[in-house]
């Protein structure tokens, strides 16, 4: 184990990631310390607010959220565990984060570890001949939006 003199320093990725289905219920994979990174960015939608002379003179933030980038190794207890972990949710499928550090952010007290990221597609699963394999998938928590298995639309 690292040690230092002087400051502390966060290093490495601890959590736990479990991606579901839809309802919320099926576990399409779950990732037991094979997080290679993540990284958390803070967002929200603006506008400025402008007088007749083009002052800002007010701003208006909403759709405030929370996007967490994954990349993760496939990794299981075989072979058939590990391209198991290859497989990906369809759109509005969740993830859920556990054992990862603690940070407040959007005024929640533990962002990562409490409710359910909403995973909208885009991920990908890079192979390769020489190395790693990769899952990477982009999630978002919206900080007025409760996750709850998806509903069908009529459309």
């Amino acid at each position: 184990m690292a040690n230092s003199q002087g400051l502390a320093y966060q290093f490495g990725s601890p959590a736990s990631v479990t991606m579901f289905d839809t309802d919320n219920a099926t576990a399409v994979f779950t990732a037991l310390a094979s997080i290679e990174s993540y990284d958390l960015t803070h967002e929200s939608d603006t506008e400025e607010i402008r007088n007749s002379g083009g002052e800002v003179v007010g701003h208006i933030g909403y759709n405030e959220r929370v996007t967490l980038n994954l990349n993760m190794i496939p990794s299981g207890a075989n072979a058939a565990a590990a391209l198991a972990f290859c497989s990906l949710a369809p759109v509005n499928g969740t993830v859920s984060i556990t054992g990862a550090p603690v940070i407040k952010m959007m005024g929640v007290a533990d962002v990562l570890n409490s409710g359910r990221f909403i995973y909208a597609g885009g991920g990908s699963v890079k192979m390769t001949q020489s190395g790693k394999a990769m899952v990477s998938i982009t999630v978002k928590r919206f900080k007025n939006l409760t996750t709850a298995a998806a509903v069908a639309l009529n459309v």
